[in-house]
């Protein structure tokens, strides 16, 4: 195993024999390694940064976990909450009980479930890791930079999603939300719970910790893209191609994707403590919302 030494700028774990640090692309080489200096009392001048031209000109605050741990949050966030309801769905199938498949309120039970049973396997998996990942929510400005973040993101995603509703404004929203909208109507504070703060936090832990982390550790503008993108898709029904409801699918996605990268520059340039929090300021208040309308309905 290589030695680790801090960056000298950013102060992240690096290989000791890299020259330039993968995170702010500072130079870890001495000035004197490369022009000796004659007169010893002459300023040492700081060392330029080699990526100053680079749009990422600030240090990443991504999780220091290994590339293996974030494989494994992803792989396991992305499979895990499909797993669970196709278990749910075969019980119900060999014991001839349908109840689990055309019942609304299973289907509530079986979300709950799923986002409950995965934050506890998240936790496991982080196991020594999870004294960064709960440090991240002890920065001094959580709470203002995360809120603030979170009103941004809801301003921005809706602003994408009425642009691309103005070329056709029939459509309404995508199977993801209608579903969501169905189960808080039924259960309200559940919803607040598991929607509004438990959902964000598996998502982050699974796209931002697990695979912007794992991306990022071999180039830093494909992990903001790929993602972007596949958070993007998670939320798609591909159920809808070539039915009604497909014109809307692709119209809402949009919205997610650039939500997607928002959270990523969150997570990249504050931590998972912030875009954790600005995502579930997203959430919780798009479900406060719903629960708000139905009320006056």
């Amino acid at each position: 195993m290589k030695e680790k030494i801090k960056c000298k700028k950013c102060g992240l774990l690096i290989d000791d024999d890299l020259e330039t640090c993968p995170y702010c692309g500072y130079s870890q080489k001495d000035d004197t390694e490369t022009h000796p200096i004659e007169n010893k009392n002459e300023e040492i001048k700081e060392a330029p940064n080699t990526k100053s031209h680079s749009f990422f000109s600030f240090p990443s605050r991504t999780l220091d976990i290994s590339i293996t741990k974030s494989i494994v949050l992803f792989l396991f966030g992305l499979i895990g909450l499909k797993f669970i309801g196709l278990l749910f769905e075969l019980i119900s199938i060999t014991t001839g009980n349908l109840y689990f498949i055309n019942n609304l309120e299973a289907s509530a039970a079986i979300n709950f479930s799923c986002y409950a049973i995965l934050f506890g396997a998240f936790l496991i998996i982080l196991n020594f890791d999870l004294d960064k990942f709960f440090k991240s929510f002890k920065s001094k400005t959580l709470a203002l930079d995360g809120i603030g973040f979170g009103f941004f993101l809801m301003i921005v995603s809706s602003a994408v999603t009425l642009l691309f509703k103005f070329f056709d404004t029939s459509t309404g929203s995508n199977a993801n939300e209608q579903g969501v909208d169905a189960i808080t109507d039924i259960y309200p504070v559940l919803s607040l719970l598991i929607f509004g703060i438990i959902g964000p936090i598996c998502e982050e832990l699974t796209y931002r910790a697990g695979l912007f982390t794992a991306i990022k550790k071999y180039n830093r503008t494909a992990a903001y893209i790929v993602t972007a993108i596949i958070f993007g898709l998670i939320h798609f029904d591909f159920g809808s191609i070539g039915g009604e409801s497909f014109v809307s699918e692709l119209i809402n996605i949009p919205s997610y994707i650039v939500s997607g990268l928002l959270l990523c520059y969150f997570y990249d340039y504050k931590g998972i403590g912030v875009s954790t929090v600005a995502h579930v300021t997203n959430n919780f208040i798009a479900i406060l919302v719903q629960i708000l309308s139905s009320a006056l309905l």
